[in-house]
């Protein structure tokens, strides 16, 4: 169905955050939805084997994650399961594994926060794109503070590159994305409409670029 890549250069940008909270958001629509990890933090395979601990999942609602060691093994499980939506969590590094991850993607989210080392985190992940043919990207705004409505230093960052789109979606610093993934749950295991609209407009503008 889709293959969606979150991918930054840099560490602790909110990638896995994303992913986890947005697989869980897609399965809840009945749609046949899997993880690949890619990171070498494996946050996604632990999250999962959390909430199979925690008797969180069953047929109706498990995603299977997948941590693919080779090259070979990760273009097999993307042909195996094209029939899914499969939501890839790539490490903050360059490789030629997360590089043919990206090449794969339909969609390229990057999340960023308005923290300079995130930014200049971002150019230097912008230069690897542009040597992998699959360039466009969608930028969304996370780990945001509450109160903050300026975001002129990341738009400077993107500057007029055709090939980036910085989403209307913002994702605020929220204490309960960590308690819940704390707990292998998601966001739309609890009643916190907030952050399920959060990742649901992530979702929404994605599919619709």
């Amino acid at each position: 169905m889709e293959v969606i890549v979150v991918a930054h250069s840099k560490g602790g940008t909110g990638k896995s955050t994303i992913i986890w909270n947005l697989a869980h958001f897609i399965r809840s629509l009945d749609k046949p939805t899997i993880i690949i990890d890619l990171d070498f933090q494996q946050t996604q395979h632990y999250l999962h084997r959390i909430r199979t601990l925690e008797g969180l999942t069953n047929p109706q609602n498990d995603i299977p994650v997948f941590r693919p060691q080779t090259a070979d093994a990760l273009i097999n499980t993307l042909e195996n399961f094209s029939d899914h939506y499969i939501l890839i969590d790539v490490g903050g590094y360059d490789n030629d594994i997360n590089r043919i991850a990206i090449s794969w993607a339909d969609k390229i989210v990057v999340p960023l926060s308005d923290s300079i080392t995130d930014v200049l985190g971002f150019k230097t992940f912008e230069n690897i794109l542009k040597e992998i043919d699959n360039p466009f990207i969608n930028i969304v705004l996370n780990n945001i503070h509450p109160l903050t409505k300026n975001f002129n230093t990341i738009k400077e960052a993107i500057g007029s590159n055709e090939d980036i789109k910085l989403l209307d979606t913002v994702i605020r610093t929220r204490k309960i994305y960590k308690t819940t993934m704390g707990e292998g749950k998601s966001v739309f295991d609890i009643n916190h409409t907030v952050a399920q609209d959060e990742i649901k407009g992530l979702y929404y503008e994605i599919i619709s670029n």
